[in-house]
């Protein structure tokens, strides 16, 4: 399903403002906004680069893998780059892999499985192994998910402005994240003995 070029800018500016505005929630306004119109669209000088977007097989997902990895990214850093396309096919392969990289990637936690998401010291295991890119986010989000730790990282983490912006990409992206809680939960369980 094709969409227009007022489409994909409206999907575009709901989507970084989800990302960027923590007042906005792009399910819970479905993404509409009220600044975005066909008039302001049509006073903007940009409008080639949502002509291209819409013609991309899958707009919001170029949107959400690019934002994830910059949220300062503009239009123009997605439609027309090569970065934005590989940044979205890397994102687009582990989505349909993902059960493969979660299992993968629990390989680098700790043994112990609690101890991965207390906060000791400045941020949890669990935490310290995303920022140092030993786990994917994808993973990091699975795991705060099973095990619900994420309102206890915010208290423990509230002043450490590292943490909130991993907590804030964490909450702003779970949703757009689709993954099999059941067979994840039999992954964690099968490496860990505990859920």
């Amino acid at each position: 399903m094709s969409m227009s070029a007022f489409e994909a800018y409206r999907e575009y500016v709901a989507l970084k403002q989800h990302f960027t505005k923590a007042e906005y929630d792009y399910f819970k306004f479905k993404g509409k906004l009220k600044s975005v119109s066909p008039a302001s669209f049509d006073k903007r000088n940009d409008k080639l680069f949502f002509q291209k977007l819409a013609k991309h097989d899958d707009p919001q997902g170029l949107i959400v893998s690019n934002l994830l990895r910059d949220k300062r990214l503009w239009i123009r850093d997605i439609a027309y780059s090569e970065v934005a396309e590989k940044t979205y096919r890397d994102w687009l392969k582990k989505q349909q892999s993902l059960m493969y990289v979660f299992k993968q990637e629990l390989m680098a936690l700790d043994s112990n499985f609690d101890s991965n998401f207390r906060v000791v010291g400045n941020h949890p295991g669990l935490m310290r192994l995303y920022l140092g890119k030993k786990i994917s986010l994808e993973t990091l989000v699975i795991l705060v998910d099973l095990v619900g730790c994420m309102s206890y990282w915010a208290r423990q983490l509230q002043y450490d402005p590292v943490a909130e912006e991993v907590l804030d990409t964490m909450k702003k992206y779970r949703p757009f994240l689709r993954y099999d809680r059941e067979r994840a939960k039999s992954v964690v369980l099968d490496a860990f003995g505990v859920v």
